[in-house]
């Protein structure tokens, strides 16, 4: 699996897509933005569907956080996200990394992970890891928000080295 940026953040929409589309996003290890029904079970029964806990999901993404992210996502998603705001819906920022299918031993041990793009590159040695950042860094110097680092997996979650 390996990520480049030239691609603008993807946003499904479970009505429209439903979990296929999702299910997409999450095995190319990129992150998206998820827009939800606006009922209150919405974020659990995604949760569920991947095996994730039923709180899964941090809070809803807000316009400001919009604002901030607006370089990364293009002007179609950006416009459907807004429609799906006022249609009462909910906006989630999804990360790659909170999900199990992007763990040992579907994944490599060590993973260059930026919170913005998700998954970058996936490594057997941290080396091979650092080299991985060293090629991911050039790309992003625009943005801290975005700047990737090393991630390895140990004692059951990922931390950031």
């Amino acid at each position: 699996m390996r990520y480049e940026t030239g691609q603008l953040l993807r946003v499904v929409h479970t009505d429209a897509d439903g979990w296929a589309a999702v299910r997409e996003q999450v095995e190319s290890g990129r992150n998206f933005f998820l827009i939800l029904p606006g009922d209150t079970d919405a974020i659990a029964r995604f949760c569920q569907n991947f095996e994730l806990e039923d709180d899964c999901l941090r809070s809803n993404f807000t316009r400001p956080d919009l604002l901030r992210m607006g370089q990364y996502v293009d002007d179609n998603a950006f416009n459907e996200m807004l429609a799906a705001w006022d249609a009462h819906e909910q906006v989630v920022f999804v990360e790659q990394i909170d999900f199990p299918l992007n763990r040992p031993p579907h994944v490599k041990p060590f993973l260059v992970y930026s919170p913005v793009w998700g998954i970058l590159s996936q490594h057997d040695e941290l080396q091979a890891a650092k080299r991985g950042l060293e090629e991911a860094e050039h790309w992003e110097e625009r943005s801290r928000l975005a700047q990737p680092a090393i991630y390895k997996w140990e004692r059951g979650g990922w931390k950031m080295l």
